[in-house]
Order: C-alpha cells, then sequence, then structure tokens
C-alpha cells in the first residue's frame, strides 16, 4: 500500500502534468480557431445564389423620353463605387375589380364633400361634381383608387389676399389631417421635405421663391426610404400625392388640388435578384439606355455627380424594381434599370 508521502508526490504530478496539458490544450485551440478565422476571411464562403422568388421579372418600363444632353461622369473619388450584387424585389400587387370598388369609391368622394351621385362615364371611370362657388369636381378610377380632385381657384380673387400660412410644418399638418380623415394616408408615405410656393399670375400658378410671397403651397407626398434605399417616381419631384392649398380657412376651398396616384407595396413578399455592376449600368445609360427624366436638361453637356441604388416607384410595374439612379448638374436625374439582363423576360 502506497504511503501518504507517496500519494502526494502523485497528486502532485498529476495536477503539474494536467495544468501543462490544459494550457497546450487552450493554446492549440486559441490557434486553431484564428487559423480558420484567418482561412475565412482569405476565403469566404460563397454566398447563397439570390433566391429569385418571382421567377424571371418583366422589365421595367420607362416613360418616352424627349432628348439628352450629353453626359460625363464627374464622381467626388473619380471611380464608380461599388454597390451589392443583389437586391430584394417587392411585389407591387395591381389592383383587381370587386364588386366593393363602387361603395368604396363613393365614401371617398363623400369624404372628400363630394355627396352627390357620381356621373358614370365608365366601369371604372366616376366623375362628381359640386355645384359650389369653386366648381368642384372629382374624377376618379375605382379599381385603382387614383382620382385628381379640382377646384377652380379663380371664381374666387379673395383666396388670394387669405394668405395666412403659418409655417411649413402647418401647411404640411392642414393637408395630412384633410386626407387623414378620408383614411387617404398611407403609412409609408412622408411629406416631402421641402414644399413648392406658388403664386398667381395671370390665372395661371407660378412658382415663388418663400412662404410670405406664396398665394398657394404645394406639397408632395413621396413613399418612405425602405432598408435604406429611396424610392424614385417617373418624375422625381411628383408625389404619389400631391395637394395645393390655399391659405383659407374654410374646409370647402382649403384643398384647391388633389392628385391621388398611391399604389401599395407589399413589403413582406419578395425575392433577391442579382444587380449588374454599376459600370454597366452607366455604359448602359450613356449609350442611351434608361430614362432622362422629362425636367432634366435636354441639351448642352451635364456633369453626373452622384450615382446610387433605388427602386422605381412606378403605377405600371407590378413589382418594386431596383434602379440605379443618376444624379448631376442643373437638377439632372436619370434612371436605369438594375437588374440583370439575364433574370429579366425576354
Amino acid at each position: 500500500m502506497a504511503s501518504l508521502t507517496e500519494t502526494a508526490k502523485l497528486t502532485r504530478k498529476v495536477i503539474r502534468y494536467g495544468a501543462v496539458a490544459f494550457v497546450a490544450i487552450s493554446i492549440l485551440w486559441f490557434v486553431g480557431g484564428a487559423a480558420i478565422s484567418y482561412y475565412r476571411v482569405l476565403y469566404p464562403p460563397a454566398p447563397a445564389a439570390p433566391t429569385m422568388d418571382f421567377g424571371l421579372l418583366p422589365a421595367v418600363i420607362f416613360p418616352k423620353e424627349n432628348g439628352r444632353p450629353k453626359m460625363t461622369l464627374e464622381l467626388p473619388t473619380g471611380v464608380i463605387p461599388e454597390f451589392p450584387d443583389r437586391m430584394s424585389v417587392y411585389y407591387a400587387p395591381t389592383k383587381r375589380s370587386g364588386f366593393l370598388d363602387a361603395q368604396k369609391a363613393i365614401d371617398t368622394a363623400r369624404s372628400l364633400g363630394f355627396t352627390f351621385n357620381p356621373d358614370i362615364r365608365s366601369e371604372i371611370n366616376y366623375v362628381w361634381t359640386n355645384q359650389d362657388p369653386l366648381s368642384s369636381r372629382l374624377q376618379m378610377d375605382i379599381v385603382s383608387g387614383h382620382f385628381v380632385m379640382t377646384r377652380v381657384w379663380q371664381n374666387n380673387p379673395a383666396l388670394l389676399s387669405l394668405t395666412n400660412f403659418a409655417s411649413n410644418r402647418q401647411v404640411v399638418d392642414d393637408v395630412t389631417n384633410f386626407l387623414r380623415k378620408a383614411d387617404l394616408v398611407p403609412n409609408d408615405v412622408t411629406a416631402g421635405p421641402l414644399p413648392a410656393y406658388l403664386k398667381a399670375v395671370s390665372g395661371k400658378l407660378v412658382p415663388t421663391i418663400s412662404l410670405s410671397e406664396a398665394d398657394f403651397v404645394q406639397i408632395d407626398f413621396f413613399r418612405n426610404n425602405y432598408e435604406g434605399y429611396p424610392f424614385y417616381r417617373p418624375e422625381p419631384d411628383y408625389g404619389l400625392v400631391r395637394a395645393i392649398v390655399s391659405g383659407s380657412r374654410d374646409q370647402a376651398d382649403k384643398i384647391i388640388g388633389l392628385d391621388y396616384n398611391y399604389t401599395n407595396v407589399d413589403y413582406l413578399k419578395m425575392g433577391t435578384y442579382p444587380l449588374k455592376t454599376g459600370e454597366v449600368a452607366w455604359q448602359e445609360f450613356s449609350n442611351g439606355g434608361g430614362l432622362v427624366t422629362d425636367k432634366s436638361p435636354k441639351t448642352g453637356s451635364i456633369a453626373i455627380r452622384r450615382i446610387l441604388l433605388g427602386y422605381y416607384d412606378s403605377p405600371s410595374q407590378s413589382y418594386a424594381m431596383p434602379i440605379y439612379i443618376f444624379l448631376g448638374d442643373r437638377g439632372f436625374v436619370g434612371y436605369v434599370s438594375a437588374v440583370g439582363d439575364s433574370v429579366l423576360r425576354k
């Protein structure tokens, strides 16, 4: 039988060698983990392929343009930035005719102050008119819900003396409250950062420079950025909702014009799709592809100062599609489709 001394010696050896083994294993574990991490940095795993949940996509259809200037690329860094190789595409369902379309349209018209029966021009085109001093008129596509409301402000010259606009914020709040009463404020739109100031000249509205000089104020509502990407309309400064506001306190002539073109985007129905590189997009755009928007300069030379990715926000599309956006001098805005040609329907 081992003596107490021998047992103590054996115990000390076990502890000593165990500690050495623990330190060695810890070092190997750390070195091995670092080596694996370094290997993954040098040779990262290939990302999963784009999901392409909607199959082949329809190509983006841009409106016909009426010319373009000579364009040169003058970016701050001197080179086209690197962009992601894929982006999400979101389903933008087209509304289809239903039994309740007419009643919903009539309810919306009533909330806007049109209480008489409409003139039914076709199955989907309804028109309401009010016999009021401003000859108010509302024309609506009862399926899409898009409409234009107009009032002949020229019938009441006194409106031009009621320019008691307290602030830009007050005007936006007035419009928002008016739309909210008619349930016409979707969750994914916000008024643009700056309104447009309008002055009456010879019976027409022309731009002016400040709120204090304005007879009317124009407010545009745009779709909010989603996951950091902006939405751009065919006309970049024309919102999904546009309202023109007088300074009157009377709700009957407060909103003299309202153009409502909101379309739904289902952010929960999406798929990822491969993108063109920035270089390929610029080559396509500079060779005549895509769209130079209507209010952009059409002659002379324009320097393109910025390229970014975003979404094309058009009621004619069944999907919110990624586009490259080219911004340049003198308010130049141009687009080209960002989705790779190989995943578009021919």
